[in-house]
C-alpha cells in the first residue's frame, strides 16, 4: 500500500498524492541509476524486432499474432523482461490496486458526473473503447503474467 491508512477525504487525496509524487520521483531516479534506460531500449529493440512480422506489423493491435510472436520471443533463449522494468511494472499494479481500494466511491462519482455530461451514443462509443482497450491490456497482461523475470524486488 501506498500509506497505511484508508483514505476518506480531499486531505487524504492530497497526501496520498504527494506520497505517490515522492515514491515515482524516487522510481525515476532509480531508474536512470540502474541504467535501466539502455536496458529497457536493448529489451524492447529486440522483443519488436521479434515480433515485427505476418500480420504484427501495427501497434496498434496486440491481441492474436503479436501477442504469440512476443511470447514466443520469451520462450527462446532465456528471454526476459529487466528487473527494473519489471520493478516499475509491480510498482504500478501496487498504486493501481491501493487506488481502486481507497477511492473507488470517488471514481464512480466522478464517472457518473461525466456520464450525466454525455450522450447516450458517447456513452455508448466510450464503452466501446474502453471494452477494446482492456481487451488489449487483457492480452500484454497474459503475456506478461507467462513470463514474469525472476526478480527480487525491494
Amino acid at each position: 500500500a501506498v500509506v497505511s491508512t484508508q483514505s476518506t477525504g480531499t486531505e487524504d487525496i492530497s497526501e496520498d498524492a504527494l506520497i505517490i509524487r515522492q515514491k515515482a520521483l524516487a522510481a525515476a531516479k532509480n531508474w536512470c541509476d540502474s541504467g535501466c534506460t539502455d536496458q529497457s531500449a536493448a529489451f524492447l529493440q529486440s522483443l519488436f524486432n521479434h515480433m515485427n512480422g505476418g500480420s504484427c506489423s501495427s501497434a496498434d493491435e496486440f491481441c492474436g499474432e503479436c501477442a504469440d510472436r512476443a511470447d514466443s520471443w520469451f520462450s527462446a533463449r532465456g528471454n526476459q523482461l529487466p528487473c527494473c522494468v519489471d520493478d516499475v511494472v509491480q510498482k504500478a499494479i501496487k498504486a493501481y490496486d491501493y487506488v481502486i481500494e481507497n477511492y473507488e466511491d470517488v471514481i464512480e462519482e466522478a464517472r457518473a458526473a461525466v456520464q450525466g455530461g454525455l450522450s447516450e451514443s458517447a456513452i455508448a462509443e466510450a464503452q466501446e473503447i474502453a471494452a477494446e482497450l482492456q481487451a488489449e491490456f487483457d492480452c500484454v497482461a497474459e503475456v506478461y503474467n507467462g513470463n514474469q523475470p525472476e526478480c527480487t524486488h525491494a
